[in-house]
């Protein structure tokens, strides 16, 4: 489930990704209120389940009539900062993708994704963090933190290249040189890529040497790793380059970074 909207006194629109038809909006009628069909957050972003749709020829809108759990797809939990990284790869997908294109690529990513957000429940707590003192606890949840911002980059880098809108890593968008981790270098998000310190570059901003090599780290690896912890001005530094280069091509702004920026 990608995201959802109330429509009339009890039902819902939802917008779904699905592996065979791409993205699906379908009415539930009576979603939310009807727990023997949508039940236990079934509906909610962010949830991956089983459903039944009837599509209509020449309808905009499916309907969709059941849900089932699906066991192996873990609920996301209601950790603020989570919740919140969760809403910004939603929001991303649903800009991207279409109706009626196949999305088999597009599906297992975001799941893998999301799969790796909800396993970040209870770190940090229980036994463990009754040992620590309040400055041990905030150093530990910062950290924590950090990790799940770094995985949703690494998601957001994944993602855009799927979607065949990704950075140009391999060189400077005028000469070719390839990219050292140096002063010097800046990003263009308005150019898709990276200017070497002997190009002119209007409108680019300077990077940080730590920042473009994490950059370079993130891009090759696997949809599984865990990629390698960094600072947090670097993290913040990447950050914005993937929120304006995602929003120069979706054409709007980022709703969800007004909550996550703050958290």
């Amino acid at each position: 489930v990608l995201s959802r909207v109330n429509y009339r006194e009890a039902d819902l629109i939802v917008t779904f990704l699905t592996r065979e038809l791409g993205l699906v909006s379908a009415l539930a009628r009576y979603g939310r209120r009807s727990l023997r069909r949508f039940g236990g957050g079934l509906l909610a972003p962010g949830a991956s389940a089983w459903y039944d749709f009837t599509i209509k020829p020449g309808c905009s809108l499916a309907f969709v009539e059941n849900s089932e759990e699906n066991l192996k797809a873990p609920g996301l939990p209601a950790e603020p900062v989570v919740q919140s990284l969760a809403a910004f790869a939603l929001e991303l997908v649903k800009g991207f993708e279409a109706p009626d294109n196949p999305a088999e690529e597009s599906f297992n990513l975001l799941v893998r994704h999301l799969g790796r957000l909800a396993r970040y429940e209870g770190q940090g707590s229980g036994d463990v963090e009754k040992d620590l003192d309040e400055s041990e606890r905030k150093k530990q949840r910062l950290g924590q933190i950090k990790s799940l911002r770094l995985i949703s980059l690494d998601f957001a880098l994944k993602y855009l290249e799927l979607a065949g809108f990704g950075p140009r890593l391999a060189g400077c968008l005028i000469c070719g040189t390839s990219p050292v981790p140096e002063p010097g270098w800046r990003w263009a998000p308005m150019a898709g890529g990276l200017y070497c310190p002997n190009c002119v570059s209007p409108g680019a901003r300077r990077s940080r040497p730590a920042a473009q090599a994490l950059l370079c780290r993130l891009g090759p690896r696997e949809a599984g790793d865990t990629p390698p912890l960094s600072g947090g001005a670097e993290l913040a530094e990447l950050e914005l380059l993937v929120e304006q280069l995602a929003a120069l091509f979706m054409g709007t702004a980022w709703r969800v970074w007004k909550v996550v920026w703050p958290l």
